[in-house]
This record gives structure tokens, sequence and C-alpha cells, in this order.
């Protein structure tokens, strides 16, 4: 026997945008038809987004955010989120009759949001033919030959890298990040697909 969600929300198209605002993933419930329009109407929201973030953000607040309802329009109503690594997501619903709850549409954001890490640092994943690794930096070679440190060379002192006495931070020795995801790397993921199509067939009480 089925079980079906009362008052089930129907969920129309989900964009997921870079931190530079470019499109990564735009997918739409409604058939691939549709997919221009939704994306330009999701598009349409980048600086609504901007203008909240700016607006909401404080210097003791969380960079992941969930930004709210953004505007509404055909019919439809647009919701907002970041992540702590700054990636946007626009989340358009048809509007209806029932009420839509903030905290329904938190856990859709997080549920789409665990499926994109997921896919995004699984170590097995097949890498699309546009990945191109980057060379490890200098610092790695010295690291690994224990080598003694002369002027000009780089140095590990208590687990920590110097360059010339400057100490290296951690995060400038990983080569990839949000900016790096590509977009053939969600479509071409017939997992992210599935496991976007199964949020949407759950919420509009077909599953």
């Amino acid at each position: 026997m089925e079980t079906r969600i009362a008052n089930p929300l129907h969920l129309t198209s989900l964009t997921i945008l870079s931190p530079t605002n470019s499109p990564l993933y735009v997918h739409s419930f409604t058939g691939p038809e549709d997919e221009l329009r939704h994306y330009h109407l999701s598009h349409a929201a980048v600086d609504v987004i901007e203008e909240r973030i700016v607006m909401t953000s404080t210097p003791t607040k969380p960079a992941e955010s969930y930004l709210g309802l953004l505007f509404c329009m055909e019919d439809m109503a647009f919701y907002g989120f970041q992540t702590t690594t700054k990636l946007r997501m626009v989340l358009s619903i048809a509007l209806v009759d029932a009420m839509i709850k903030d905290a329904d549409i938190v856990a859709i954001f997080r549920s789409v949001h665990n499926l994109l890490l997921t896919i995004t640092t699984n170590p097995f994943l097949s890498l699309s033919p546009s990945f191109h690794g980057k060379p490890a930096p200098g610092h790695i070679e010295n690291q690994a030959e224990n080598q003694i440190p002369v002027e000009g060379k780089d140095e590990v002192r208590n687990g920590s890298v110097y360059s010339n006495g400057k100490s290296i931070s951690n995060s400038k020795m990983f080569a990839s990040g949000p900016d790096d995801i590509k977009t053939e790397w969600l479509k071409g993921s017939v997992r992210f697909t599935r496991g976007i199509n199964r949020i949407g067939e759950m919420l509009n009480g077909r599953a």
C-alpha cells in the first residue's frame, strides 16, 4: 500500500549555482521542455540572493544560510539557500492553498545538499573527461624528501609548512574547491539524477 504525503509540495524546479552564480545544475520537475524557462526564472533570483545575504549576514552567523522566500512569479514561489562553501540553490514550488512551512523547505535543501556532497566527495567517482589534475605545490616534494632546509626552499616545522620563513595556509595546499565543480559531473551522474527525481516524487506524493 502506497504512503502519500498529506498536502504534498509540488516542486517545479531546482537550480544549483556556483559561488560566482554560474549555473551548475538545472532540473525541471515538470518535464525537460520547461528546463530553459525554469533556468531563466531561477537566475532572476540571483540579485535577490545577493541582497538577502548582505542584509542578513553578521560576523557570528554561520555561512550556511536559509534565505527564505525570494519572490513569487508565474504561480510559483522561489526559495533560496546558500551552503557553507557558498554554493547557491534555488527551489521553486507551485503555489497551492496549503501553507508552506519553512522547515519543510529547509529539509529539502539539506537533502539536496547531502546528495551533492555524496556525489562530489566520492573518491571512486568516475570523473568526466573535462577533469584535469593540478600539479602538487613544491613544498609537498620538500616535505617528502625531508631535506635540510636552505634559503629559498620550503621546510616543515611542527607539522606546518614554511616558505622563506613564512607559514603557508593549509587552505592553499588544496587545488580544488566549489568553483571546480563542473556541470557535467552532476548532469552525468545517474545517482545524483535519480536522487533528485526521488525527492521530487516523494514530495509530490507519487512515491
